[in-house]
């Protein structure tokens, strides 16, 4: 499967966002507090749904 864009409506801070992938490889940078762990856990949300509600501290992906 290859990506070639994505448009985020709303999700988390990100709205009406909009993001080309390149052929080879596509960066994205930006500055603090951009969004750019929430575009990561939006394009895994995609891929592999959204994870179980009361999931515990030690199995957040954030503390680990």
């Amino acid at each position: 499967m290859k990506l070639i864009s994505l448009y985020i409506e709303n999700f988390g801070g990100l709205r009406q966002y909009s993001l080309d992938f390149q052929e080879d490889l596509t960066v994205v940078q930006q500055p603090n507090g951009f969004g750019k762990t929430t575009l990561a856990e939006f394009i895994r949300a995609m891929f592999y749904g959204f994870p179980r509600k009361g999931k515990t501290l030690d199995k957040s992906r954030r503390q680990k």
